[in-house]
């Protein structure tokens, strides 16, 4: 079974992960919060294809390579692999099981990972002879988000305080929570900002666009806990 799971691991690997459109199998949203007061949290999957998926689910703790028997994230999913029939649906449940064993203080960052497998060609099918398998791998941030945190999340981009610094342009994020950047125009430019992750009580540098060296304001556009955008200036 290990082996299994592994090759097909390797197939998504070798021709890449398929977007959330691309798969039969559909995520109901883009981002999980798993507030520590719940007991479980519960994710809805749709198959938007004309066959049966077969769907394996499991946490990583930010390393995309680590199989589902090797990952130490603390999150059990119910159930693990399930098979999804056409134009129907599928309820993951998950379960944080490492109490204690996580910062107090801030948010906590994990992967939810969704494999898509479709059915092979039944024997005499068209295409049953020559058939490669192909997996389709889905993979959304999930934040475990302690109850203790002060403010709100909503609040936290406003909060952010930036800096230009040996010619660069650096945040501070004084906050217990994530801000997920989607972009970034500094001086009437836009800033590559990578995967556009700042870290809670932590710091991100980014490359001062070409020609920009003292700017005075900026616009930054931030994901919500509901996948949504929003936009804010600021100041230096």
């Amino acid at each position: 079974m290990r082996r299994t799971r592994l090759a097909i691991v390797t197939l998504c690997l070798m021709f890449g992960w398929s977007s959330l459109t691309q798969a039969s199998i559909v995520i109901g949203g883009t981002r999980v919060i798993y507030p520590e007061n719940q007991r479980e949290v519960s994710v809805a999957l749709n198959n938007s294809g004309d066959t049966p998926s077969l769907v394996q689910a499991w946490v990583d703790e930010g390393d995309a390579s680590v199989s589902p028997d090797d990952s130490a994230a603390p999150f059990v999913i119910f159930p693990p692999i399930s098979r999804v029939e056409p134009d129907a649906g599928q309820t993951l449940r998950l379960v944080f099981s490492g109490e204690g064993s996580l910062p107090a203080d801030r948010e906590s960052l994990f992967w939810l990972n969704v494999l898509d497998i479709p059915p092979r060609p039944q024997a005499g099918e068209e295409g049953s002879r020559n058939f490669m398998q192909l997996a389709f791998r889905s993979r959304i941030k999930l934040f475990y988000r302690p109850a203790s945190l002060e403010g709100r999340a909503s609040g936290a981009p406003e909060q952010l305080r930036w800096r230009v610094a040996g010619g660069e342009l650096r945040v501070d994020n004084p906050t217990p929570y994530h801000v997920n950047l989607s972009g970034l125009i500094v001086g009437g430019r836009e800033v590559d900002i990578g995967e556009g992750l700042i870290p809670p009580r932590g710091s991100t540098t980014y490359p001062l666009p070409a020609g920009v060296s003292s700017p005075r304001q900026g616009e930054l556009t931030f994901i919500n806990d509901y996948g949504g955008r929003a936009t804010r200036e600021f100041s230096f």
